[in-house]
């Protein structure tokens, strides 16, 4: 944020290393500033406590497949995944929402329409985007998202 760059860091779900200030009368913890930068973004290095996740195993395509999706319905983030066990990287940077989604699903199955159903709507202040596409599949695949 305006050319700088934070951090901040979680143990257990607590913030570590943070000092309280009095803003406007609410505290706030601001994340640390730890130089200038000129990039953007978020970066997240996550792992997982064994005392509260029990037996803790990454797989790398299963975080891949919900990375993959997160990257269709946030559209335009672009994702990195790193698995610094093995060095592999990915990053999934894909458009067009939740129709870009149906369309990847059935990138390689037979459509039986060209045209992807697609609407966005919202009422009493809730939006919903709904997209889907039929094919020659015997299975159903229904997904629903919600934030």
């Amino acid at each position: 944020r305006n050319g700088k760059k934070h951090f901040m860091e979680f143990h257990r779900g607590v913030a570590q290393d943070r000092v309280l200030e009095t803003r406007d009368g609410v505290e706030v913890s601001p994340m640390a500033v730890t130089g200038d930068t000129e990039n953007r973004g978020t970066e997240v290095h996550f792992m997982a406590d064994p005392t509260i996740f029990g037996t803790v195993e990454y797989h790398y395509d299963i975080l891949a497949k919900r990375i993959r999706e997160l990257s269709f319905l946030n559209n335009g983030v672009r994702i990195r995944l790193t698995d610094q066990r093995s060095g592999k990287e990915d990053d999934f940077a894909f458009v067009g929402g939740v129709k870009g989604f149906v369309e990847y699903i059935n990138k390689t199955k037979s459509v039986l329409h060209p045209t992807i159903f697609h609407i966005i709507g919202e009422k009493d202040g809730v939006g919903v985007e709904v997209a889907m596409q039929w094919n020659d599949s015997y299975n159903e695949n229904v997904l629903c998202f919600t934030n």
